[in-house]
């Protein structure tokens, strides 16, 4: 039984391709088409995310001239001054929203590429993004002409949907994290299970195949650490419900993914060391032409 070059050069294309390494914020694959859909999507983000930046520069100014007229209205309390507040109390809100609605647009481009996610995910996760924009575009209505109590009334719901939202946000990153990591470790483990196959062809031909054993029992032990370090992300993100504990769970939740992509790192580092050494092995043994 014989394991050739040619064939053994496949099996290394083959697990190269069929890995990913996972980042915080990209991945890597060896696909074109995907690699060009994932540029598009990163390009569609970008814009996303600098119309919600411009429209936070907005809402910056907005929130200074308001500060500015309350307090022009609270010293002197003329009727000029009260009417200069609560127009710019309007123009306050309604910046408000509009930073709102664009941070749900470039949250909504963000998920809609996220290939990790299952298509029904993501198609949810997207209808209760627009469900959301639909409520604060309701909401805009009639803030230009709103009385002082409407425009309390309609700021209190504001607030109180911001902190929902909030939540919302922080489950969805969290979810995507974990479906990145599940997708990751799905190609990790079919890489493994191949490379147990091709060590057992080596081994029936007769070749000392025990430093691949051990390479591939620690390549494994490290994938099997990642899905432990998923599992817990997973439970803390699950685990968010209030305000209160959301800031707290997040950040063991990104601090689990990053242990995670880290050994998936160390578990790559692993692979080319296995690789290297079946080549090596095959080359000695391969007979001259």
């Amino acid at each position: 039984m014989k394991t050739s070059i040619k064939n053994l050069n496949k099996f290394v294309i083959y697990c190269l391709a069929g890995i990913i390494v996972l980042g915080l914020s990209a991945s890597l694959t060896s696909a074109t088409s995907l690699r060009a859909r994932n540029q598009e999507a990163r390009a569609k983000y970008q814009s996303a995310r600098q119309q919600y930046l411009k429209e936070v520069n907005w809402y910056k100014t907005t929130r200074q001239q308001f500060l500015n007229a309350r307090k022009k209205y609270r010293q002197f309390k003329s009727a000029e001054n009260k009417s200069a507040y609560e127009k710019q109390a309007r123009a306050f809100l309604e910046k408000i929203v509009d930073v709102l609605i664009r941070k749900l647009e470039s949250l909504k481009s963000w998920v809609s590429n996220k290939p990790s996610l299952s298509e029904s995910e993501r198609q949810a996760i997207i209808a209760e993004i627009e469900q959301d924009i639909n409520w604060l575009k309701n909401k805009k209505q009639g803030i230009a002409t709103a009385s002082p109590a409407q425009i309390k009334e309609k700021a209190k719901e504001i607030r109180e949907y911001w902190k929902k939202h909030r939540i919302f946000v922080k489950k969805i990153i969290g979810k995507i994290w974990s479906a990145r990591l599940d997708w990751a470790i799905e190609r990790f483990e079919n890489v493994s299970s191949k490379i147990a196959d091709k060590i057992q062809e080596l081994k029936a031909a007769g070749k000392d195949t025990s430093q691949l054993e051990t390479w591939l029992a620690d390549f494994n032990q490290k994938i099997e650490i990642a899905k432990q370090k998923r599992d817990k992300a997973r439970e803390k993100y699950q685990a968010i419900s209030s305000l209160a504990d959301a800031n707290q769970l997040f950040k063991q939740v990104h601090q689990f993914v990053k242990e995670a992509n880290q050994y998936l790192r160390d578990a790559h580092k692993k692979l080319i060391d296995i690789i290297k050494e079946m080549k090596k092995i095959a080359v000695s043994t391969e007979p001259a032409e």
